[in-house]
Parts: C-alpha cells; sequence; structure tokens
C-alpha cells in the first residue's frame, strides 16, 4: 500500500542555506539559538540542499535573483523524511516563489513556479517551441539521452510535453516526466505524468522485471480482442466544448458513438482486459428489464421529508427537519440529524417538488467505516441480491417511463467495504445512454438503501438518434484502429500499486494511441469526435 506523508512537522527559514551554517529545526518555523532545543538538519544534507539549490538555478535562468530559501520537512509513516525547498526573491515578497521537492538521494526532482503575473494577455506559445524547449531542458537535467526518456506527442499538447521512460524500447507509461512551459518559453512546471507509479514508495527501475517484448501476443490477436470492447452508447447532452465567459460547458444534440467500454488496456500475453482498478469501471453488463410501480414521488414539505426518511428507514419529525435550498438543483433539501456523526438528507427539484435525491452523509466528510465481514458470521448480502434491492427502489421512484436499464461497471469496482454501489444507465433499443443514469448504494449489512441520486437522469422520454443508421462494428473497428492502432508498451496499474504486495512488476500492454483529435468515433459518420464523453483529459 502507498504510504501516507504526515502534516508538516518542521520548517525552517533562512536568508541562506550554506553547508557550514547550522540549521535548526523546530515546529513553529523558527530558529533556535539553543541546539539543546532544535532539531538539527546533518551535514550531508546540508551539502544535498545546497547542491539542489545550485542545480535549479544553474538549469533555470529566471531563478537567478532568487536568494531567500525556505525548508520544509515532511515526516512519513516509516520515519524517512521529504524535503521540499521553497525560494524567493526575498523574506517579504511572497510572489514570485518556486517550490521543488528532493528525492530519496536529495536529488531536485519535480518543482512548480508561481510567477508574479499572471499570463493572461501574453500571445500563446507553438507547441513546436514546446517540444524544442522541454527537449534541451530534458538533456541538460539529465544528460545528452535525457536519461531514457523520449518525447511521447501522444500524451502532449499546447504548452505540455510529455516524456516517457523506454525499456527495451518500450515505452513504459508508469515512469514519465511532464512539462509545462509558459508563453516566454520557460519551463515553470515538472511532474510526473500519466500513471505514477506509487511516488517515492515506489520501487526502483533496476529492481523490476520486464517481460521481453517477443512474449507479447500479436498485434492481430490484440485487435480481435480489443474488437469486443468496441461497443455503441448514447450520449443525450455530449460536451462540445468550454465557455471562458460563462465558465461552463457547451453541449450539443444528443448522439450515437463508438468507444472502447474498458480500460483501453489489454494484456498482452493473454489478451484479456487490464482493468485501472479492482475490477472496471465502465464495463458493460446484462440488460435489466424494470417495471416501475406507483406515480412519480414529490416531497414539498418537512411532514413529506419525515414520511420519506421514514421510507428509508429513519424515524423523523417535521419539527426535527432543517429544510434549505439545494446548490445542485435550487429546489429543497431537507436535512434530518441522525446522530453527531451523520445525517440524512432529501433533496427535490426546484419547480416541481419531485423527489431527486437522499443519502446518509457524514458530518465531518469522512468515509464511513465498516467493519470486515466475518467469515463465521452473519453473511453480507451478495452483490446479486443487493441489485435485487436497487432495482426495487429504482422502480419505486425513478422515471416511470423507463423499460430496461444497463448496470454499468463491475460490482467489484463499486464496492466499498460494506456498501455496494450501483450506476444503472437507461438503455434505449438495446444500448445504454451513458449520461442518463442513476444511483444507488446499498448496505450490504442491513439492506437499507443509503443513497439513492437522479440528478442525471431524465423524467421524459428520450429522442434518440436510430442506431440503425450507424455504420457497422466492423468499419467502426477499422477506422477506430487506422487513427488510433494498438501500440505495444509496458503498464504497471494502479489495483497492483494500491495494493498489499510489494512484489508487483509491470506488464506488457496493447493500449490505443491516444488523440485530443481523435476521442470517440461518431457512429453515424464514422468520424471521431474532439470531445469525450466524459469532461477530462484523456491522459
Amino acid at each position: 500500500m502507498m504510504k501516507k506523508l504526515n502534516k508538516v512537522i518542521f520548517s525552517v527559514t533562512t536568508a541562506t542555506l550554506l553547508a557550514t551554517t547550522p540549521i535548526h529545526l523546530t515546529n513553529n518555523g523558527q530558529v533556535l539559538a539553543e541546539e539543546s532545543k532544535a532539531k538539527e538538519l546533518t551535514p550531508e544534507w546540508k551539502v544535498k540542499v545546497e547542491l539542489a539549490i545550485q542545480k535549479v538555478k544553474e538549469r533555470l535562468p529566471y531563478l537567478a535573483d532568487f536568494s531567500y530559501s525556505t525548508l520544509k520537512i515532511l515526516e512519513k509513516n516509516d520515519g524517512t523524511n521529504r524535503i521540499i525547498i521553497i525560494l524567493q526573491t526575498s523574506k517579504e515578497k511572497k510572489e514570485p516563489s518556486f517550490e521543488f521537492g528532493l528525492d530519496k538521494q536529495g536529488n531536485p526532482d519535480w518543482f512548480s513556479y508561481n510567477e508574479e503575473f499572471p499570463e493572461e494577455g501574453r500571445p500563446k506559445i507553438e507547441h513546436d517551441k514546446v517540444v524544442s524547449k522541454t527537449t534541451d531542458f530534458m538533456k541538460q537535467w539529465y544528460g545528452a539521452d535525457m536519461g531514457g526518456f523520449k518525447y511521447n506527442p501522444n500524451y502532449s499538447d499546447q504548452n505540455i510535453a510529455l516524456f516517457t521512460k523506454q525499456v527495451n524500447g518500450l515505452p513504459y507509461l508508469n515512469v514519465s516526466v511532464r512539462l509545462t512551459v509558459n508563453s516566454k518559453g520557460e519551463i515553470i512546471s515538472k511532474g510526473s505524468g500519466l500513471y505514477d507509479l506509487g511516488g517515492d514508495d515506489a520501487p526502483a527501475l533496476e529492481d523490476l522485471k520486464f517481460a521481453d517484448p517477443k512474449e507479447a501476443i500479436s498485434k492481430d490477436q490484440a485487435e480481435k480482442a480489443f474488437a469486443k470492447h468496441l461497443k455503441l452508447f448514447y450520449l443525450k447532452q455530449p460536451a462540445e466544448g468550454w465557455d471562458e465567459k460563462t465558465k461552463k460547458y457547451l453541449y450539443g444534440s444528443p448522439t450515437l458513438r463508438y468507444k472502447s467500454e474498458f480500460s483501453e488496456f489489454i494484456d498482452a500475453k493473454t489478451g484479456k482486459e487490464v482493468p485501472d482498478y479492482e475490477g472496471s469501471g465502465s464495463a458493460y453488463n446484462p440488460i435489466v428489464r424494470v417495471n416501475p410501480v406507483g406515480k412519480e414521488v414529490t416531497v414539498k414539505t418537512p411532514e413529506e421529508a419525515a414520511a420519506m426518511f421514514a421510507a428509508f428507514g429513519i424515524e423523523s419529525k417535521a419539527e426535527k427537519i432543517k429544510e434549505g435550498i439545494s446548490e445542485d438543483t435550487k429546489g429543497k433539501e431537507y436535512s434530518h440529524e441522525i446522530n453527531k456523526d451523520l445525517e440524512a438528507i432529501i433533496v427535490t427539484e426546484e419547480e416541481t417538488g419531485r423527489f431527486i435525491s437522499y443519502g446518509m452523509v457524514d458530518k465531518k466528510k469522512k468515509e464511513r467505516e465498516y467493519p470486515e465481514e466475518d467469515p463465521k458470521g452473519k453473511k453480507w448480502l451478495t452483490p446479486e441480491e443487493s441489485m435485487k434491492l436497487a432495482i426495487t427502489a429504482l422502480e419505486k421512484y425513478g422515471p416511470k417511463h423507463l423499460k430496461e436499464v444497463m448496470p454499468i461497471g463491475t460490482a467489484e469496482f463499486r464496492q466499498r467495504g460494506a456498501v455496494q454501489g450501483f450506476k444503472f444507465a437507461n438503455v434505449h433499443e438495446g444500448i445504454p445512454v451513458l449520461d442518463d443514469v442513476i444511483s444507488i448504494r446499498i448496505d450490504r449489512i442491513t439492506g437499507e438503501v443509503i443513497g439513492l441520486h437522479m440528478y442525471d437522469v431524465s423524467w421524459e422520454p428520450l429522442i434518440l438518434p436510430d442506431p440503425k443508421k450507424a455504420v457497422s462494428h466492423e468499419q467502426a473497428l477499422k477506422e477506430y484502429l487506422k487513427v488510433r492502432p494498438l501500440e505495444l508498451q509496458y503498464f504497471t496499474s494502479d489495483a497492483d500499486i494500491l495494493s498489499d504486495n510489494p512484489n508487483y512488476q509491470p506488464i506488457l500492454v496493447y493500449r490505443t494511441a491516444i488523440s485530443l483529435d481523435h476521442r470517440e468515433m461518431d457512429a453515424l459518420t464514422g468520424k471521431f469526435t474532439t470531445a469525450a464523453e466524459f469532461h477530462k483529459s484523456p491522459y
């Protein structure tokens, strides 16, 4: 398991950090006169700190006037420390500032430059110049061979350049350098990109075992495996852009698209999916027929809220319920305090009073903790048993036009301790509408519904494109792999990194090439879109 950092326990502020200068660290950021009351930085690390400052200044000319330094030491659970250095032009002037961290050996690792004046108004830098500037920087930082890193155009865009570690002539996605360049051509940040290998707790590269690329299945076999995962889906409201003035997404008309329904990683030895986490969050599952019952539920008064809480197993009275306005729907929000830690909340639609959401929330914003299931004790509900309870709640409270839904994601992915989660997508003509969903959580110990959220579901039938007009799966697959071909790479999944197994190793994988200009395929035209299903970077 990745180790976590404790809060900052020591810090020191000095005008200069000379190796011969006694540096004493205290928990209030002051330098003590009496050595007996302070923890002293070892001479070895004093030298390393000075050399680190010297290195970043040599490679980043804009730091020439940064003469004031602040040193922070963060203690880790294993007793080792992480050192962070902050450079400023003076003690009084907080901006501009430059912050960087040291690795285990005391070498500069990541850094971030907080400029005094913002980028707004400056002309944007061309990406070709970004590539040139960052390549020169990588050679200065790591040497002529750039430390075995190589510019990766698939994961670079605008003012960002990403360099991936090469092993046996293949990129290892978990070890990479991500550089950001401002309009002046200055490197203003350095960090890891793509899939981190575990930060300071990552195993040394030389301790990892990399399979021979010759052990991989053929590209043709990998393409056949990938073909099984290229599937149709609907979006009722696809994001098509971003409005800088309103700071809101711009949405288009309902669309039918093709995309890979899994993590996009294929084990190059077995041809099976490599999930990002334990289980997969985007896997399609068998369609479930539903039979909505009763009328749509509305909650317009504290008395009706009390009745609704009772339906979810929460005893309450109208006079104990707090009434407010939901930030999400602008409708009424009713809350009931269960105890000093938990409260139950009901959210309604603004104009209609329609019931939209119910959930139990930790008032301290902490995750609920559950005991581990006792093999000899009472059995918790299985995912299948939990599913039946979730469907019953969906039929009672969800839209009455629903006929079929599809659970998205594996049971393992949506399981958190004793909580079993479900994300049900509306189904049209046998195809899921991935942004028309209902989320439900079941307590596997009590069988109670502890979360039911319908913010993203449509309450009236949708008018969607005719799937009969879509290009064939064969044609879509051919075009997809032409534009985004499978590439052989090394990869370590988060399922391994976050596990308790310290002996995980990289695996050979095939992955479809990433492109910001080719995200998903319009099923009616067979052409790629520049906007994706979810509003996030494809990295």
